[in-house]
């Protein structure tokens, strides 16, 4: 475990920040990421999700993410070089290189002078010693509808708002999860060890939400990331109103209190919730990703990746006689 000051002078550093810094929201979120470290002292990575990012001077603007595999986010890519193309004066260049993805892998391309690449970014629970995920922060950004797309960005620009010692510890957490008993292979590690000398400043990115229930043998994550602590309590009200009756086929006292449930989540915008025996958790997901002298890192040998391009996966399908011409 890191040295960390002693509590009550982290508290009136965190006072005395808040108190003469000209910007006393981000006094107030740098306040808050202490008090979770303290609280929530253990790190375990949760495995990586994929994206598409365009550079644009030394930085890189990131378009989607949040895929569980390389393959869904090239994917994403050719559908976002047909939205260029529509927009664009010469669209073919974006066509052509949408069409070379339907049946390639690439993880990086340059169509009409830019530079795309699909990126790999890390996913990051806090625990405490209790092994209990950490929630939302009070910082954290909940608003009750979704809100617009916002756009990242990767690079000097993105490090802007985090201190050398925030990347300096995730690069440290990282190299300590990787050497863990009961980490990845040993591709994965030799692929870890090789990305730290690659790619090796971890730039910490905008927090997901996500929903855990507990198991016998701890908490598990439920669903995909989601941008606010509220869109992720509105996936667990749909699973517990819309999927769980059908695919768990409850009685219909359990469809009641599935329902109720739902209702309570959201009209108290809940973090934590029981019902029926089981135990639901609204999680604050941390993401970084690593970043080297030629941008942010690339999808990793050794991460998942089983589906071909869209177009080899269809003559497939056409071969066995799963799907038609």
């Amino acid at each position: 475990m890191w040295g960390m000051p002693h509590e009550d002078e982290a508290l009136e550093q965190g006072l005395h920040e808040l108190t003469t810094t000209d910007d006393p929201v981000r006094a107030l979120v740098a306040h808050d990421a202490r008090r979770a470290r303290r609280e929530y002292p253990l790190t375990v990575l949760a495995g990586p999700m994929f994206g598409v990012a365009e550079e644009l001077g030394g930085d890189w603007r990131v378009i989607t993410l949040g895929e569980a595999t390389p393959q869904c986010s090239r994917d994403d890519l050719a559908g976002h070089l047909r939205l260029e193309a529509r927009a664009a004066a010469e669209p073919e260049p974006y066509l052509a290189a949408a069409r070379v993805l339907d049946w390639e892998r690439y993880d990086e391309l340059v169509v009409a002078g830019r530079r795309f690449r699909i990126i790999r970014v890390e996913q990051i629970l806090r625990l405490n010693l209790s092994g209990e995920p950490e929630p939302p922060r009070p910082t954290d950004p909940d608003p009750r509808t979704a809100p617009a797309p916002r756009y990242e960005t990767l690079g000097p620009s993105g490090r802007a708002g985090h201190p050398e010692a925030e990347c300096a510890e995730l690069a440290v957490r990282f190299a300590e999860a990787v050497e863990q008993p009961g980490a990845p292979n040993e591709q994965a590690r030799s692929d870890a060890r090789r990305a730290a000398r690659s790619h090796p400043v971890p730039i910490p990115m905008l927090p997901a939400f996500s929903v855990a229930e507990y198991l016998h043998d701890g908490w598990r994550s439920s669903t995909a990331a989601c941008p606010t602590p509220q869109r992720a309590r509105e996936a667990l009200a749909e699973y517990l109103q819309q999927v769980a009756p059908v695919v768990e086929r409850v009685d219909e006292p359990t469809r009641t209190a599935y329902d109720r449930a739902a209702a309570r989540l959201l009209a108290g915008r809940l973090d934590a919730l029981e019902v029926c025996g089981r135990r639901f958790r609204i999680i604050r997901v941390e993401k970084a990703a690593r970043f080297g002298e030629d941008g942010p890192e690339p999808p990793r040998p050794s991460d998942f990746d089983p589906d071909p391009p869209v177009e080899v996966l269809a003559l497939r399908l056409r071969a066995e006689g799963v799907i038609e011409d």
